[in-house]
Formats: structure tokens, C-alpha cells, sequence
């Protein structure tokens, strides 16, 4: 098995063993008995005690983690006392890995790094401390994803599943567009009408096909070929295959995927926007950095979009304290026509964007005390399900509410004006916040708007990612016009299969 799966707790400790330093230790049987209150199901902190907690972000997360750790410990815990610490977003993980030895009480952890976490024993499994009825309005796609069953080495509800962290937030990434800029084009192109446009094809509860998506490019391309825009700035990869019935592994991460004849027909769509249809820069590619500078700089019209976009958008923080100025609207993603590629079938895609989500983890290292623990404990079940926090993060931009019955205040404040940083209103963008709901809760008016979780998230290791990105880069895929989908297939074909027996192996199946 590669052995950078177990770098994180397995290499690291060794070093620090090598230099004659402490090796922290797993407490597997850490409890917080003495301050849980099993009849009120309150943990009790009745002495003072520090807690280290950590996330990822750029500046305006971290004023507003600061604020909301500063809330929770001059007005709900005074005792408690948070020391938070953002890290960069791109250098985060590595700074977890490199403090494996040490870990911060209280951290974020991405769903897509959980399962190893929850699998390596270093969080803490606190599930005896949290009641059905606690969790009972959150949205269960959130809290399932962090239950770990120890027995069967299965991430998800089961008999005996444990739960390692609770759900800072769940959310997606969708489709969305310049409204303004659409406007324009549409005022500046004969034969069309922002009217019609917006009748036949920007419907935010029933989702495009892929070619009414690219129909609608056709009409828009021109204007913005004229004036020097991109149509679309981008496309992303796990909407493109998750619309299409692709992944790419099945449900429980034990098998591949992608020969299904769907994978490559949705790299072959992607690869056509740019090509085929000049409707985005091939070189942009599925490039989420470089699609989301273009769209906030008004070259492009159609990119991709999530509740985090909604802290700069809204200008609620002094990192960008005047909003973006533009209005933005959200779309479901457009969906493919399944293996058989005729629409109108029963293997026909259907509009499916990538959910993702961050849990709060508290760690089970000796270095974390049980009072810390409980300490960590309350703050995280604060910050997970009381409405006076969810409602805060929400209000500055950061995350959907994680509470099921927030879901219509949720809505109804993207139809409101928004007090910015600098004391100016502005109106919420996205106006219609409904389609992130949407694309959660699985539901529309024709049923056919859901989301899947990254396929990260259903196994052991992460490292395929990076094989993938290496093969994308040596086929060539986004630098030429004749690449083809099939190519990366088999090209990946192998080495995806090599993670997969990694995966199952370290998990011991067969």
C-alpha cells in the first residue's frame, strides 16, 4: 500500500520518536462524563479552560470565525475561552498533517479528508453525547456523512456507526451568471430579447439540458466575442459527470467507474464548450481559480457558484466591505442524456451538482484533554444547531443555514437588501439563494434538481485527484481541439484501480 496514505499519523509521529520528542497518543476511551449532564443533556464547564480551533480561509473568514468565537465566550460560555486560527485555505491540510503530533482541540475538517481521520482513530467519536432530537432539524445529508462505523470501516448510517464531527455547513457548487451583463447583451444583439432568454432557458427550478445550454451560448456568443467576454468561464468537473449518471466510483468507493460509456461522454461535452462551441477558453479548462477570477472580473457571463461566494458578493466584511456590484443569478446545473446520449430514456442524467461540506472534529489525541473536550463539545453543537449562529453565518455570507427550518428565513433574505461592511445597502446576489436549497434537499418542481457528494468522500485516500490532474496535464486534454474523453479513461484506467486496491486493502476487503 502507498505508504503517503499513513503519512499523517503513521510517518510524522516516527520523526518526532527519531528526536526524542513526545509522541502523542490516541485516548480511545476519552469521555467527558464528568461534566455531561446525561438528563439534561448539557455539558457543564464550571472552571475555566482554553481550546485551540482551527479553519481555512482568506480574511474575510477569518473576521467572521473571530467574531463568532468571540459571541460564543463573552454570551454563551464565559468560561471557555476560544484562541482561533485561520490558515490559508491552500496550505491547511498540510499545516493538520504537519501537526499530527499536536493537534488543535477543536478543526475544520473537509468530508473529503474524513473518512481517513475517522479511520487512523485521532477524532473523537462523541456520539453518546449528542441526542437524536439535537440533530433531529439538521439536514442529514450534513451530519451523515461524518458517521464512522469502526467495525465495518463504513463512513455513513449503520448500526453501530459512530459520529466524529458535526457539520460546520453543507453546500454546493451550481451554475450561475452575470444578470447584468446578460442584460446588456441581450439590449445589444438584434432578434433577441432578455425576455425570451430568460422564458425559454434560465428557469432556476427546471434545469437546461446540455444542448439547450449550449443553444443558449450560440445566441449569446457573438455579443460577447464583440466585446471581448467569454461566454462561460469554466465548467466543473463533478457536475459535468454527476448529471450525466457518471462517477468516478460507485456508491461505496470499491469499484471503478469510469468505463462506463457516461464518464467519457461528459469529458467529451466539457471538452466541446471549449472547441467545438468556442463558448470558454480551453486553456481554462475545468479550472475553478482561474473561471471564478474571470467571473468576478465581468470577462466572462456564466461560471460557478457557492453560499461562501456570497461573503464577497455581499460586502460584509472588510475584506471587501463594498460588494462586488454586479447581480447575480443561479441556475441548476445543465444535465447530460445518460450512457445511451437520446434523451427523453430512462438513463437520461439529471441536473446534479457537487455537494460538499466541512465538519467540526475534536481531537482524540492525549494532547486535547477530556475538559477540553467537553469545552470543544459545547462550542461545536453551538455553532452546529443553535439558530443564533447559524443565523450570523449565514447573514455574513459563509454557509447555508444547517437547520432544516431556517430554510424559508434562508430564502427570504436573499430578497433583501444587505447592510455592507461600509454601512452602504446593496441587494442580496444571489437573488433566488432557493436553488442551493434545492440542489441539498433534492427536490424541485419536476423532481429532477439533486446533488452527490464528492467522490472523494468514499475513499481512503485522496491521491487519485492528483493522478487524475498529472493525466489531464500529460494527454494534453484542455490544449487540444481533437483530445477525446476516451483517451483519459485509459490513460487513468490503471492507476485509479491501483488507489482503489490501496483503499480496499488498508480497509480489508476483498
Amino acid at each position: 500500500m502507498n505508504k503517503k496514505l499513513f503519512a499523517l499519523f503513521l510517518v510524522i509521529p516516527f520523526s518526532f520518536a527519531s528526536c526524542g520528542v513526545h509522541v502523542s497518543q490516541i485516548v480511545w476511551d476519552a469521555n467527558i462524563d464528568q461534566w455531561y449532564d446525561a438528563n439534561n443533556n448539557e455539558i457543564n464547564i464550571d472552571e475555566k479552560v482554553t481550546i485551540r480551533w482551527w479553519t481555512w480561509g482568506g480574511r474575510a473568514a477569518e473576521i467572521i470565525f473571530t467574531n463568532v468565537a468571540k459571541t460564543f465566550s463573552e454570551e454563551v460560555d464565559p468560561n471557555i475561552k476560544v484562541v482561533y486560527t485561520c490558515h490559508p485555505s491552500s496550505s491547511y491540510l498540510t499545516k493538520l498533517t504537519n501537526s499530527a503530533n499536536n493537534l488543535p482541540d477543536l478543526f475544520f475538517l473537509p468530508d473529503t479528508d474524513f473518512y481517513r481521520y475517522a479511520y487512523t482513530g485521532v477524532i473523537w467519536d462523541f456520539s453518546k453525547y449528542i441526542t437524536d432530537e439535537e440533530i433531529s432539524d439538521v439536514w442529514e445529508d450534513a451530519y451523515e456523512r461524518y458517521l464512522y462505523n469502526r467495525e465495518t470501516k463504513l463512513v455513513g448510517k449503520s448500526e453501530g456507526a459512530g459520529l466524529y464531527a458535526l457539520p460546520k455547513d453543507i453546500s454546493t457548487f451550481t451554475l450561475c451568471y452575470n444578470e447584468d451583463l446578460l442584460k446588456k447583451a441581450c439590449r445589444e444583439t438584434e432578434g433577441i430579447t432578455y425576455e425570451q432568454i430568460y422564458s425559454e432557458y434560465l428557469n432556476d427550478k427546471v434545469a437546461m439540458t446540455w444542448e439547450k445550454f449550449i443553444e443558449l451560448g450560440h445566441l449569446i456568443q457573438p455579443w460577447c466575442k464583440k466585446n471581448s467576454k467569454q461566454f462561460l468561464s469554466h465548467y466543473e468537473l463533478n457536475p459535468a459527470l454527476f448529471s450525466n449518471n457518471a462517477d468516478f466510483l460507485n456508491d461505496d468507493g470499491t469499484e471503478s467507474r469510469i468505463d462506463e460509456p457516461q464518464f467519457a461522454d461528459a469529458l467529451d461535452f466539457m471538452h466541446s464548450l471549449a472547441f467545438e462551441h468556442s463558448l470558454m477558453a480551453g486553456a481554462a479548462g475545468s479550472d475553478t481559480t482561474k473561471g471564478y477570477n474571470s467571473f468576478v472580473a465581468q470577462t466572462s457571463m456564466f461560471s460557478f457558484f457557492g453560499p461562501w461566494d456570497c461573503e464577497n458578493f455581499w460586502g460584509v466584511t472588510a475584506e471587501n466591505p463594498h460588494g462586488m456590484g454586479f447581480e447575480v443569478k443561479l441556475l441548476p446545473v445543465p444535465y447530460g442524456p445518460g450512457a445511451d446520449k437520446v434523451y427523453g430514456t430512462e438513463d437520461d442524467g439529471y441536473s446534479c451538482g457537487q455537494i460538499g461540506s466541512a465538519g467540526y472534529c475534536i481531537s482524540a489525541k492525549d494532547t486535547t484533554s477530556n475538559l477540553q473536550r467537553a469545552a470543544a463539545l459545547k462550542f461545536c453543537k453551538w455553532l452546529t444547531t443553535s439558530e443564533e449562529a447559524q443565523r450570523e453565518l449565514y447573514k455574513k455570507g459563509t454557509q447555508l443555514p444547517n437547520l432544516k427550518h431556517m430554510e424559508d428565513e434562508y430564502v427570504a433574505y436573499g430578497e433583501k437588501q444587505i447592510t455592507t461592511y461600509d454601512g452602504s445597502k446593496i441587494s442580496a446576489t444571489p437573488s433566488n439563494l432557493s436553488v442551493f436549497l434545492d440542489v441539498v434537499n433534492g427536490t424541485s418542481e419536476n423532481d429532477r434538481i439533486g446533488g452527490r457528494a464528492k467522490t472523494e468522500t468514499r475513499i481512503l485516500t485522496n491521491e487519485y485527484k492528483l493522478d487524475w490532474a498529472s493525466v489531464v496535464g500529460e494527454t494534453k486534454f484542455w490544449s487540444r481541439r481533437d483530445a477525446k474523453g476516451q483517451e483519459l479513461v485509459d490513460a487513468f484506467r490503471s492507476t485509479l484501480q491501483s488507489r482503489i486496491n490501496d483503499s480496499n486493502n488498508a480497509l480489508g476487503r476483498k
